[in-house]
């Protein structure tokens, strides 16, 4: 029995203009009701098995979440962000995957908005023309924009910005934050990460869209740097991580809500573009993955 006279001495921390019990009610799930799959935004291959005869596509995002790649220095992770941009946008992109399947859903009317926050304008330019060569024309719902010569903060406000004030924030698909790290003072302040973390997951909810970013492993480890890394993968709906295996590097998803995608490989061609290539790989378990 619950005891309805049973006090606890908190009101003082309590906000007076808040109405908690109208954000109770709004956060109850009705269990009558029927909820449907959360919205593709990105998918990689289609699971073997079916459900109710329908062989769904393995989502690596969803709208409404956030997602990590993760990787040492030079393991080829921009170049992983690009094919997956170039193949959520289609196209050509797809010559480039031979029979992986990866694919954008929903996203021919929303804006692609690739952001990167440490390389200097060339290469910058030089990464963004990646996706116009893949996927054979000029996408017009593709951005690119290049932060490196701002500060900490104020990357972070003109997140705020993209997602609450903006233009575009009516129409976003997929956004992509090269990297992570950049929009904080310290990346090992609990406190920082943890407000940065929950804000992302405000936008994207609010907006509907899908977060990817990239941030580094700790060097000689498979954990992303520091308190932010741990804090936000735990909140990622997909985490990836990229091994560099010298001419070739091996895509690995290393946690997911829902069934995992299998493991692949990349290379780049003579053209700098990225593919998947055909190169054997050990297995998840071989791996000691944190």
């Amino acid at each position: 029995m619950f005891d309805r006279n049973l006090t606890i001495g908190l009101e003082e921390d309590l906000n007076a203009d808040v109405n908690y019990q109208q954000h109770f009610n709004d956060s109850r799930i009705d269990l009558t009701k029927l909820v449907d799959r959360p919205p593709l935004a990105l998918s990689i291959g289609v699971d073997d098995r079916s459900y109710n005869g329908t062989h769904y596509p393995l989502r690596f995002g969803t709208f409404g979440n956030i997602s990590m790649i993760k990787g040492e220095e030079k393991a080829r992770k921009s170049f992983l962000k690009s094919l997956l941009l170039a193949c959520a946008i289609g196209g050509k992109a797809n010559n480039f995957t031979d029979t992986l399947d990866i694919r954008g859903h929903e996203l021919q009317d929303k804006y692609i908005i690739d952001i990167d926050t440490e390389q200097d304008e060339y290469d910058v330019w030089l990464n963004a023309t990646r996706i116009p060569k893949m996927v054979g024309i000029i996408p017009p719902n593709y951005i690119s924009l290049q932060l490196r010569q701002y500060t900490p903060k104020e990357r972070k406000q003109l997140l705020e910005w993209l997602y609450m004030d903006s233009e575009y924030r009516n129409n976003l698909g997929l956004v992509s934050l090269d990297g992570y790290v950049d929009c904080l003072k310290n990346f090992n302040d609990l406190e920082e990460s943890s407000e940065f973390t929950n804000s992302l997951m405000k936008y994207t909810s609010l907006t509907k869209s899908h977060l990817t970013g990239v941030l580094h492993l700790n060097p000689g480890s498979d954990k992303a740097r520091g308190h932010l890394g741990t804090i936000l993968q735990n909140k990622c709906e997909t985490v990836v991580i990229i091994k560099d295996m010298g001419e070739f590097s091996h895509v690995i998803c290393q946690r997911a809500r829902g069934k995992k995608f299998n493991d692949f490989t990349i290379r780049v061609n003579d053209d700098w573009l990225p593919y998947i290539s055909q190169d054997e790989v050990v297995t998840n378990s071989d791996l000691k993955l944190s």
